[in-house]
Formats: structure tokens, C-alpha cells, sequence
């Protein structure tokens, strides 16, 4: 467990925003909790996967979260898009694709279904696109969709797509 020192404020409007009686925030295989801005490592502690060294990444996770709330109440508009149609996307689209899309393909690109294992432990649900996909919400109103596409004869494909609101709350350096 570590403690994202998030300010009072942050924590009061993400209890606000969640409006959950428990007082804690459920995100991409994570448990805040929005008293004492403890995050809690869910997947780490029900899977013993290896402990998580580099600090950076909690940062990153505490600056995601100042955002989100600063922003009003996500609604999510049902209009998928590509990462290159946010602001900015087009000129981060390479390392985009370098930094999420191949380790997707690398991971699940032999076995697609695996995919839907994955996507369950953190909240998600399947879609019906390509030869597997998936939807996670990865903050309340806030949602991807990875579709993956495998062949025998070709190398498998993956596409990240996200709600089109998501541009409204975080820039493309925070989606990706």
C-alpha cells in the first residue's frame, strides 16, 4: 500500500464524484481510499504479481487523479475514436503505438481470448469486434476498447480506442 498524499480537496471531490458510500475509488486493478488517499495495489495482492519498483508510476497515478478531479463528472457520449483524433494524439501516435498497442499484441496477440480474463479482473466487459475485444472503464465515465485481431497466415493486430469524452478530461500524454 502506498499513500498518494492526493490533497483534501482531491479526495473530497473524487468522494463527490463517485458518490460511494465506502469511500474509495475502484480504477484499472486499483483501490483508493478517499479518506486516507491510500492506494492499494488489488491485482498485486490477489495474483502475487511482482511488486512495483519505480515510483514514477504513482505519481503518474496521483497527477491522473488531480485531473480527473478537476474536471466535472465525465459523461461518456458512446462515440469510440482513435488516439491520433485527440489534441496532440497525432504527434504521440508512434510512441502511442509503441508504448500500449505492441505490448497488447505481444501479450495477448497469440491467445485473443485470454484478453477477456484480463479485462474481467479489472471491471471490464466483451465486445463484439475483430476475433476478440474488450471494454474497461478506466474512471467513471472515462472508457477504452481494445479489439484484437489474430490470423494463423498474418501477424496479430490490436487497436485501442477510447469514449470520445475522455479528451474533455485528460490530454493525450494522460490517455495513453
Amino acid at each position: 500500500m502506498v499513500n498518494l498524499n492526493l490533497p483534501q480537496e482531491t479526495l473530497d471531490k473524487l468522494k463527490w464524484m463517485t458518490n460511494n458510500p465506502k469511500n474509495s475509488l475502484c480504477f484499472l486493478g486499483f483501490n483508493l481510499n478517499l479518506v486516507t488517499g491510500d492506494l492499494q495495489d488489488i491485482l498485486q495482492q490477489n495474483f502475487a504479481s511482482p511488486q512495483v519498483k519505480d515510483g514514477t508510476m504513482y505519481h503518474q497515478i496521483a497527477d491522473l487523479l488531480i485531473k480527473y478531479a478537476s474536471t466535472n463528472k465525465p459523461v461518456r457520449v458512446g462515440k469510440m475514436v482513435n488516439f491520433k483524433d485527440f489534441s496532440g494524439g497525432y504527434a504521440y501516435e508512434n510512441a502511442f503505438y509503441r508504448r500500449v498497442v505492441e505490448p497488447i499484441v505481444k501479450l495477448f496477440g497469440k491467445t485473443p481470448q485470454t484478453i477477456l480474463k484480463a479485462a474481467e479482473l479489472l471491471g471490464g466487459k466483451q465486445l463484439e469486434y475483430g476475433d476478440c475485444s474488450v471494454e474497461i472503464e478506466t474512471f467513471s465515465g472515462i472508457s477504452i476498447s481494445i479489439i484484437l485481431w489474430a490470423d494463423e497466415e498474418l501477424p496479430s493486430t490490436a487497436n485501442v480506442l477510447f469514449d470520445e469524452s475522455s479528451g474533455k478530461t485528460f490530454n493525450a500524454e494522460d490517455l495513453s
